[in-house]
Order: structure tokens, then sequence, then C-alpha cells
């Protein structure tokens, strides 16, 4: 008996070792996967940077640090056939933007920003930077219902073209991380809103039925709850940023209270002789 539960312990120790040594090269793939994302995020952030900065040749030094990286990267099991043809189309458009002869500005900014934000979501899949673009998409929708509300087929369209503009930046990071039926619905609202937008005679009926439509695309694009609302809750005023900067206001006004308080505190405590004009002095 003794014999055989050796012979067992024996067979159980080799079968453990035998597994432990199949298993090294997938875990040392693994290691240098995470290293090599690491270095495609951080050359994605070096060329954002130059290029927002307008600097030619470190951006192009960075675009070829950021292409050597890609070389032998294995995308299985990070995103779709769909999002690794969205990430390869930025990277060309970057590419594209870098080889024109002339530097313009807006095309550098929105480019590489385009590349980051797709970058950054392939490294991080649940906490991407381009989940941040939903209250942008949401102040620009609601916009565009302010405008039908008020019957502005002009601002409508302006309001319409900058929630386009918005979608482009995060579209490529967007397909990798959302369903291709997602994708298609947004683009196809989008499409559709402005079809609506363009058209002599104006259909508010139908823009308000759309407008609707676009609140719960949004959402499931964003992968945010069904009863969250996607309007801000903000009346009547054209910044969505400014509840933003009143709580900023009054932190600031907090904060300078204190320190008059803790500054009245330090002259009760620490009392010192000073002639009248020395003190008048000090307290300007």
């Amino acid at each position: 008996m003794k014999f055989k539960g050796r012979v067992r312990l024996a067979t159980v120790l080799i079968l453990l070792v035998w597994s432990l040594t199949w298993s090294l090269p997938s875990l040392a793939q693994e290691s240098d996967r995470g290293e090599k994302l690491k270095q495609l995020e951080a050359a994605a952030e070096q060329l954002y940077t130059h290029m927002q900065q307008g600097s030619v040749s470190e951006a192009a030094a960075d675009m070829e640090v950021l292409t050597a990286t890609l070389e032998g990267l294995s995308f299985q099991g990070l995103t779709t056939v769909e999002g690794i043809h969205a990430l390869a189309e930025v990277i060309m458009d970057t590419k594209a933007t870098l080889a024109k002869a002339e530097v313009v500005p807006e095309e550098w900014a929105e480019s590489s920003a385009r590349l980051r934000l797709a970058v950054n979501s392939l490294v991080h899949p649940d906490h991407a930077l381009w989940q941040q673009y939903y209250t942008v998409l949401a102040h620009d929708l609601q916009q565009m219902s302010k405008a039908r509300a008020g019957g502005k087929p002009a601002e409508l369209r302006v309001a319409l073209q900058t929630l386009q503009q918005h979608y482009e930046i995060i579209r490529p990071a967007a397909i990798i991380r959302r369903s291709s039926s997602d994708i298609s619905q947004f683009t196809s609202w989008l499409s559709y809103v402005g079809r609506l937008s363009q058209e002599p005679t104006w259909d508010e009926a139908a823009l308000r039925e759309a407008l609707g439509q676009g609140e719960g695309m949004l959402k499931e694009l964003f992968g945010r709850r069904g009863d969250e609302p996607v309007f801000l809750p903000i009346t009547g005023l054209d910044s969505p940023w400014y509840w933003s900067g009143m709580i900023g206001l009054w932190i600031v006004l907090a904060l300078g209270y204190a320190g008059i308080r803790k500054f009245v505190g330090d002259q009760t405590v620490t009392a010192v002789r000073r002639t009248k004009e020395e003190g008048f002095r000090y307290r300007l």
C-alpha cells in the first residue's frame, strides 16, 4: 500500500512539473505582450504630445517607435477583427498626416487624439480615456434638442457637425471595445439626422423622434445604464461646465476663508509690538 501511495505521489509530481514546463512559454509570451503594450502606449502618448506641439522631427521619430512596437504583437483576446482594422486605419491616417509638407495644427491635433484614444482603448479595456467623451457628446445632443425645440435649423446643423467631429475622434477607440452593431447603429443614426437637418422643409416631429432615439443609442455606445439620463441637468445655460466652475469657485472661497482665519489666529497667538506705521503696512 505504501509503495502504491508513493507511485501515485510521484505520478502527480511528474504531471505537475510537466504542466508547469509547458505553461512557461505562454506565461513568457503574455509577459512580453504586456511590455509591448506598455511601450506602445508610451509611444502613442509621446506622439500625441509632440503632434499637439507641432514638433515634426520628434513626432516622426515617435511614429517609427510606435510602428516598430507593433511588430510581433499578438492581438489575440485584445480586440476583434474590426478593432484591429480600426487601429491600423488610424495609424495609417496619422502617418499620412505626418507625411504632408505643410503642418495643419487642427489635423495634427485631431489625428494624434484619435490614435492616442485608440491605443489607450486597446491597453485599458475597463477604464479607457474615450469613455470620458460621454459628457461631451451628451452636451452636443442636448444642444441639438434645444435648437430643434427653438425652431433653429442653422443652430441644429452646427450642433450636429460638432457631434460628428467629436464622434470621429472616439470612433476608432469605440470600435476596439464595442460591438459592430453598436457602432453601425450610431453611425447610421448620424446619417439619418444629417439628412433630416438638410431638408428644405423643417420636420420638427421627425427630428424630435430621431433625437429621442439618439439618446438610447448614445447610452449603448458608451455602455451606460438605461435609466441614466443622457441630457445634462442644466437648463438655460450654453456651457456644460458652468456648475463645475461654480463648485470650483466655492472651493477656492472656502480655502481662502480658512486661510484668513488661520492668519488671524496666528496673529492673535504671536503678539509682536510694532509701531502704528509698521502695523498698518503689514496689514496691507
